[in-house]
């Protein structure tokens, strides 16, 4: 016992050290990140329960997700090409992202219609997408591929914190917002969120100025007709299928087991905590040549455990679904990310910049986003409402992370 205390504790203390090492901009967009994630962690799954308990169905949730990432798309995609058409600093996409996302929270104040929770959906999904497009520019400006693998490792472990705080003061608010104030168990949740984007604003002075050169036909043109990114439209439809289907499935069926916001919130502090030991101790196993190891071996147990999900859904199966979840989609998440950084390098024109590949990559994440929901929701029509298309939703979500190595494998391959 004493010498993994001593093990944990020289881990931490080189965390420690790698993070105080890192330079004043690279730091400052950790900690921004940080910022952002923890708000999401906050919000992100327990909006979809809202929305759910508040209008009742399935298909409501599926149209909300398609608003939300058609926001996502022009955030990211046409505020990019707008950036590089005018020569644009994109530092202050920082403050545009936080400023879209805090106010967008407006919406959800008051007697919610229809109408609202669409246009939330929509304007948080924009400021989504302006904060990734902020993000990856930075990362891709500030970072080389050498130091992806720590750089991208650090941001998750940081996640995983976050994912452990953040339910647990979600489920405060809960208990303060229905039991103490009676205000609803979402009013405070959706008040106090917003603010805490506030506390990012020191943080902006740190990051270095950028200007992305404009995208111009050829670079279209290399984009729709090159080889390599023929071949990645397979990952980028897996990784944007995984994506939506995991903010779908995972809420609702979370909901329809544990029956309130607030159980939910303490079943997902109880396993978050796992998360976070599971990564530190993987972590150190995994590098650049294990990348492609790691992809494959928590995306094929991640396909299992959702298969199994959808064909026996019941609390049982989803206490292990979440149990393996949590220790499973870090890891993942850190090799895709690092994939993901290196696509919008190599899937370029040679000799051109990384942003217009960054730009249009995204508007092909879009296009797969959203016609992966649509389809979904003409599923749902066939199968019905209620847990029959929540079930349906794990076997999409299995399917789509075979799908997800298989086309980072081909990507690979024919680099």
């Amino acid at each position: 016992m004493g010498s993994r205390s001593c093990y944990y504790g020289r881990m931490l203390r080189s965390t420690i050290n790698n993070f105080r090492a890192l330079r004043p901009p690279v730091k400052a967009m950790v900690y921004l990140h940080w910022i952002y994630s923890f708000v999401g962690a906050l919000t992100g799954m327990f909006v979809q329960i809202y929305l759910y308990q508040r209008f009742g169905s399935v298909t409501f949730n599926i149209i909300g997700l398609v608003f939300y990432f058609l926001g996502c798309a022009l955030g990211f995609s046409l505020v990019g090409a707008i950036a590089s058409w005018y020569r644009l600093d994109m530092k202050w996409g920082y403050v545009a992202a936080f400023v879209v996302l805090c106010v967008s929270f407006l919406f959800l104040y008051g007697n919610v219609s229809v109408r609202d929770a669409l246009l939330f959906m929509f304007a948080n999904g924009f400021g989504l997408g302006l904060y990734w497009l902020t993000l990856h520019t930075f990362e891709l400006t500030e970072t080389q591929n050498h130091e992806r693998d720590h750089y991208s490792s650090m941001l998750s472990a940081g996640d995983q914190v976050i994912d452990l705080a953040a339910p647990a003061v979600a489920t405060l608010l809960f208990y303060l917002s229905d039991d103490v104030f009676h205000l609803g168990s979402f009013a405070l949740l959706f008040a106090v969120s917003p603010l805490i984007y506030l506390s990012g604003i020191p943080l902006f002075r740190a990051i270095r100025s950028y200007h992305p050169k404009p995208i111009d036909r050829a670079d279209l043109r290399h984009f729709l007709h090159d080889r390599k990114n023929r071949h990645a439209q397979l990952y980028l439809f897996a990784g944007s299928a995984n994506f939506v289907f995991s903010k779908l499935a995972l809420p609702l069926a979370a909901i329809m087991f544990l029956g309130s916001a607030k159980n939910v919130g303490v079943f997902s502090t109880i396993f978050a905590c796992l998360s976070v030991a599971a990564l530190l101790v993987l972590s150190k196993y995994r590098h650049g040549e294990s990348r492609m190891s790691f992809l494959f071996w928590t995306n094929a147990s991640l396909a299992l455990i959702a298969f199994f999900m959808a064909l026996r859904f019941d609390l049982v199966m989803f206490i292990i679904f979440s149990l393996l979840g949590v220790v499973l989609r870090p890891l993942s998440r850190v090799s895709s990310h690092v994939i993901d950084l290196e696509t919008m390098e190599t899937l370029g024109k040679e000799g051109r910049d990384f942003f217009p590949t960054m730009i249009f990559r995204d508007v092909a994440f879009g296009f797969w986003r959203v016609l992966a929901l649509l389809a979904f929701a003409g599923l749902v029509l066939v199968v019905g409402e209620g847990a029959v298309a929540v079930r349906m939703s794990f076997v999409a979500l299995a399917l789509s992370c075979v799908l997800l190595w298989v086309g980072a494998r081909l990507i690979y391959r024919r680099n």
